[in-house]
């Protein structure tokens, strides 16, 4: 049985593989700092118009209603989502308003009668919060807020 050759060291000074590592590390040092800028741009494009994102939001459950749901749910959730847009392109919708709002639109999938009413009521309740300055806290009411935590007692 054979082994295979050495494999002997490039000669010293020659430039056949040299620099092959710094020109792939800089490239892809680019590529990452591009990256970095887009979504850093993409962050403050969405902090400065929230409601673009949720114009994206809209559009995407206008398209997937179900069968179920009338003319008149379509129209009272354009209605209050109306009333909840110019609240917020007034910048006056709490971040509270804006999680349960998040928490309520599910998307990628059919949107029934129910959830069209689910939707409705979350915007009509962001953009009254909005109106009156009340950040509604303490008004919701989710299964999902853990119950206050009690004292454990110490051996």
């Amino acid at each position: 049985m054979s082994t295979p050759p050495p494999i002997e060291p490039a000669p010293p000074g020659s430039t056949s593989n040299r620099g092959c590592w710094k020109a792939a590390l800089l490239g892809c040092g680019a590529a990452a700092i591009l990256c970095v800028a887009a979504l850093v741009g993409i962050g403050i494009y969405v902090q400065k118009r929230p409601a673009a994102v949720t114009d994206l939001l809209m559009e995407r459950i206008r398209s997937g209603y179900a069968a179920d749901v009338t003319a008149e749910d379509k129209s009272e959730l354009d209605s209050a989502y109306a009333e909840f847009r110019r609240e917020l392109e007034a910048k006056r919708v709490s971040k509270d308003d804006m999680e349960r709002v998040r928490d309520a639109v599910k998307i990628g999938r059919e949107v029934g009668r129910d959830e069209v009413h689910e939707l409705t009521r979350v915007f009509r309740e962001a953009a009254r919060h909005a109106g009156t300055g009340d950040t509604g806290h303490g008004t919701r009411t989710s299964s999902a807020t853990p119950p206050a935590l009690e004292a454990t007692p110490v051996p």
